[in-house]
């Protein structure tokens, strides 16, 4: 079953202000990493993500917190950039025509795309900045591109074991969970299209492709999670942190 992802806990993570937990001694040398997760529909995109968080926190319990945001996104960008929660509903990462956002906006149904667009990026770079943070969908792949502290990773699988996994996930039969793939990879697919011109499929936008056909969401996030300590040190950083303030006390 996918695990889901605790919104309180994310919003508490982004209230406490993670980077005042870390001594000063540590902030010119600590990488806070982010990842983000771009996935097929029914590949595991949540469960992969919620599993690699346990995984960092277990494998590295001295960095601090990890927090995971997906669904969530929304409710964080309504809150960061003090907009209605009804906006929530045009937020989606589905297609909707100019036409239908022109008209909707003249009604004052909810501000531009546009200015929603810009206002999720500005929050998705925010948290990406912040780091120890694992970004789930919306383009932060191509919106965090030049982030020398991100991981990008894209998971794949076949329609058929993708059908297999929405059907068990979200107690639907096969045709329902067709339908609900078809139209979250298409959403998807236009959403970078439309708003960055760029294919989601194009494997250059990522560090890492994982088919998880063949691999299970538990191993995914060990790769994941290793890749990246192995890419930002970040075992080595610990270690190195630990010793200067044995030597300081």
């Amino acid at each position: 079953m996918c695990k889901p992802v605790d919104l309180n806990k994310c919003i508490s993570f982004i209230k406490s202000g993670f980077l005042q937990k870390i001594d000063n001694a540590s902030l010119s040398t600590m990488v806070r990493p982010t990842v983000t997760i771009s996935r097929m529909t029914g590949s595991g995109g949540h469960t992969v993500a919620a599993n690699l968080a346990d995984y960092l926190r277990m494998t590295l319990p001295d960095r601090g917190e990890w927090a995971v945001f997906d669904r969530n996104l929304v409710e964080k960008i309504l809150e960061e950039h003090h907009l209605h929660k009804r906006v929530g509903d045009f937020m989606k990462e589905g297609h909707k025509t100019m036409f239908t956002d022109v008209v909707e906006e003249l009604v004052g149904l909810h501000p531009g795309g546009w200015t929603l667009l810009q206002k999720t990026n500005a929050t998705i770079l925010h948290l990406a900045q912040m780091g120890n943070v694992i970004l789930v969908g919306r383009g932060a792949c191509v919106v965090a591109a030049k982030a020398r502290n991100a991981l990008h990773v894209r998971l794949v699988g076949s329609l058929e074991k993708r059908i297999k996994w929405v059907e068990r996930t979200c107690n639907v039969d096969a045709k329902a969970a067709l339908q609900f793939i078809k139209k979250g990879d298409e959403g998807r697919r236009r959403y970078l299209k439309d708003n960055f011109d760029r294919d989601v499929d194009d494997p250059l936008l990522y560090h890492m492709v994982i088919n998880t056909d063949i691999v299970s969401h538990e191993e995914a996030a060990r790769m994941i999670g290793n890749e990246l300590i192995r890419r930002f040190k970040l075992d080595r950083q610990v270690k190195a942190t630990g010793s200067r303030q044995s030597a300081i006390q």
